[in-house]
């Protein structure tokens, strides 16, 4: 004991736990208790060779400081959220309780400034819900000194938090190491107590967490034996399946002989929590599903060219401002997440505008094992029920399978194709859109629909209705005012590709009597007797905020292609108050609209009708500003509606 600090005599300290645990069991479980805790307390005393400032979670009557007192050289302190708990131990040692006892809602409230080289608690935290143990611990890591540890006497491993019910009045068993914050190491210990593990917390200086098995009390900062998280929660199994049956055995008694209200709570909370369990049993078993997935893939020679950037992609990339920014906000929507490819930047566009959460994806490369785990545990843990996949590649059919097979019928998951049968003169196209309607023979979708009118009589897999796209959530302050005067400019951001029907806008500019800037995005070859009078500006493929920019310094843009699917560009055009000329694009009612009729044409493959609809656009934009603006607000918001009428069938179909 330390000096001047008489606590009681140890016949004291017997009386008080005999009171309430006269059983042997419970003499053994304080008695290893004990010695854990003794032999950790003088490992770090000899490590750092000097007095220690040690804290305890949880004090209570002060049962463990009966001993931790008798430590040389330990300056014992005690925090407990209930002031009448420590009353015994204020009682009987008033000199301690003056200055190391501390009571209140929140220990770093009550112990102010003071910091501890071990912070320790036995079985306290299983009356923390599962959702706030995380949290709890950064926080108890916070009245550590710098090279401190935190030491946890607490309930077996588990794989997730559940509530047990089994020993009255119950309690929570934690999964502490799901809840390790970031930057610290755990070193687990089974088998040191009876009933319980021992877990050892500390600061490694670096990100991520690391993990290893605690060899002894006396040993607790050995890392000459690291696990993994996934061993970890394999070694949680058998204790999570004991409290499976605990749970089950004490649902079927309550229901025998009750009418409790909570029976059915419980019984709901453990069938999620199995079902949670068995997901991750699922993940961890995802190498050899993936390796039969990527073994039955088919190479594609005539495969379209894409636009490849020139440095690699992230794996993946969780609601990026870029996919967020301009995005409808929706709440009912909340729940509803969206997954799409990084470098395929109209269809980006087109999921980024989207109400809902937003997952992009490389298609650039090959996701790797642990960038798949960990793209579909993001999913798993957004809360989000329903998961829609824009487009295909070979990375998406991976993520899409896995997916199902990891969270099962605990989320819906929808495909939305982008292309039109146009583009299936390219075999690749053809068989990744026979893939999505396999797949949704097979389970894997729920739903599968497209952009483009009339692709529902392919097969009856597919949803009937035509999703719409969005065109971005814009301010006023960010639209182009019906005032601002004409620039005689026209942009095209197409690329110079057959269906984009490039050469037709670009020789209808130079048509043009109102046109004298041309702005182009795209490379491309013109002999000198063909190069008209119009000035032409190429321009480095921009970014999306600066293609807004270029779109509002324009009087006209220009998208008349050979087979279109909502072009996103018209429709950020849209949104900029900036008419857009385009191919006839079927889309049913909104067809009839004015500005619709206005800006869409059906011989996109000729010069003269194309320059023709330019002159009639840039000439109403120059007498009729107002009436334009107007007409395509309207326009907006009939597609709006429309847009999201289709989009909440889709989801719920």
């Amino acid at each position: 004991m330390s000096k001047g600090l008489p606590l009681w005599t140890p016949a004291a300290g017997r009386a008080q736990w005999e009171a309430g645990n006269a059983d042997a069991q419970g003499a053994r479980i304080y008695g290893q208790q004990e010695r854990v805790l003794s032999t950790l307390i003088r490992a770090e005393q000899k490590r750092l060779d000097r007095s220690l400032s040690v804290l305890e979670l949880g004090c209570g009557f002060g049962r463990h400081a009966a001993y931790v007192t008798r430590l040389s050289h330990v300056q014992y302190h005690g925090y407990d959220a209930s002031e009448s708990m420590t009353e015994p131990l204020r009682r009987e040692a008033p000199n301690l309780a003056k200055d190391r006892i501390f009571f209140g809602e929140d220990p770093l409230t009550a112990v102010g400034e003071r910091r501890f080289d071990v912070v320790f608690s036995v079985a306290t935290l299983l009356h923390t819900p599962g959702d706030r143990i995380s949290s709890l611990l950064e926080r108890l890591g916070r009245l550590l000194s710098p090279d401190g540890v935190l030491v946890l006497v607490e309930n077996p491993l588990v794989p997730t938090s559940v509530w047990d019910a089994s020993q009255h009045p119950g309690g929570w068993l934690h999964a502490f190491a799901d809840a390790l914050p970031q930057g610290w190491d755990l070193h687990h210990g089974p088998g040191l107590v009876d009933g319980q593990d021992v877990y050892v917390l500390k600061r490694h200086g670096g990100e991520g967490r690391r993990y290893f098995q605690l060899t002894g009390p006396e040993s607790p900062r050995d890392e000459s034996r690291p696990v993994t998280l996934e061993a970890l929660r394999e070694r949680a199994m058998p204790q999570f399946l004991a409290w499976a049956e605990r749970a089950s055995k004490s649902l079927s008694g309550a229901a025998a002989t009750s009418a409790d209200a909570k029976v059915e709570e419980l019984t709901e909370r453990l069938a999620v929590q199995t079902e949670r369990f068995a997901r991750r049993q699922r993940l961890q078993a995802l190498s050899d599903d993936l390796a039969r997935l990527r073994a039955s893939r088919v190479a594609f020679p005539d495969a379209p060219t894409a636009y490849v950037p020139p440095t690699s992609h992230p794996g993946f990339i969780l609601n990026a401002p870029l996919d967020t920014r301009w995005s409808a906000v929706m709440p009912r929507f909340g729940k509803l997440m969206h997954v799409f490819h990084q470098e395929w930047h109209g269809i980006r566009a087109a999921a980024g505008y989207m109400p809902g959460q937003k997952l992009a994806i490389t298609c650039e490369r090959t996701l790797d094992e642990r960038e798949l785990r960990a793209s579909l545990e993001l999913v798993e843990r957004s809360g989000c029920d329903t998961v829609i996949l824009h487009a295909f590649s070979p990375n998406a059919r991976d993520f899409a399978v896995l997916l199902r097979r990891t969270l099962g019928s605990s989320v819906r998951i929808l495909a939305l194709w982008h292309g039109s049968s146009a583009q299936f003169h390219f075999t690749q196209e053809l068989d990744y859109f026979s893939q999505l309607v396999d797949l949704k023979r097979s389970g894997v979708f729920d739903a599968v629909a497209t952009v483009k009118p009339g692709m529902h009589l392919l097969s009856p897999d597919v949803f009937p209705q035509t999703v719409i796209n969005l065109p971005p959530r814009l301010t006023d302050a960010e639209r182009t005012a019906p005032t601002r005067r004409m620039t005689r400019a026209a942009l095209i951001p197409t690329p110079n590709d057959w269906r984009k029907n490039f050469y037709t806008n670009l020789f209808a500019c130079q048509a043009s009597t109102r046109i004298d800037d041309i702005y182009v995005t795209a490379s491309y070859v013109m002999p000198e007797s063909l190069q008209g009078p119009r000035r032409v500006h190429h321009v480095a493929r921009p970014s999306r905020a600066e293609m807004f920019d270029l779109v509002r310094r324009c009087d006209i843009i220009m998208n008349a292609s050979l087979s279109e699917c909502q072009p996103m560009t018209g429709l950020e055009a849209l949104a900029l108050r900036i008419p857009c000329i385009h191919g006839a694009l079927s889309m049913g009612a909104l067809d009839s609209h004015p500005y619709q009729r206005l800006t869409q044409i059906a011989g996109v493959d000729s010069v003269e009708v194309v320059a023709a609809a330019l002159e009639q656009l840039v000439s109403m934009r120059e007498r009729a500003p107002e009436e334009l603006v107007g007409m395509m607000a309207d326009y907006e918001r009939t597609v709006t509606l429309e847009a999201v009428r289709v989009l909440e069938a889709f989801v719920q179909s």
